[in-house]
């Protein structure tokens, strides 16, 4: 396995920071993910009138989850990246319960 340099970076999901280690490709590709969550969060914020950042962070999760599956049927082996996943929920976890 290759050593990538790591840098750190700080990932704002629903006004929330998360700092996480990415290569520099990761990063492009964060950036972009970070974005569409958001993005996501807005529109459920306002199609579902969801108000507590809890729900919208689990009807996004929900949508992505469903998503994964769906391609994972018909895809390829996608175990790196649920256990990406599996990290960032329990950050998110970790973080609503301070």
């Amino acid at each position: 396995m290759e050593n990538k340099e790591m840098f750190s970076h700080t990932i704002q999901i629903a006004g929330e920071s998360y700092p996480v280690r990415l290569t520099k490709e990761e990063k492009e590709i964060a950036k972009t993910i970070e974005s569409e969550i958001n993005a996501k969060i807005n529109e459920f914020k306002i199609k579902y009138l969801v108000k507590t950042t809890k729900d919208i962070l689990s009807m996004v999760l929900l949508t992505y989850a469903f998503e994964a599956k769906k391609i994972a049927d018909t895809g390829p082996d996608l175990t790196d990246a649920n256990a990406k996943i599996e990290r960032i929920l329990q950050r998110i976890a970790g973080h609503e319960s301070a």
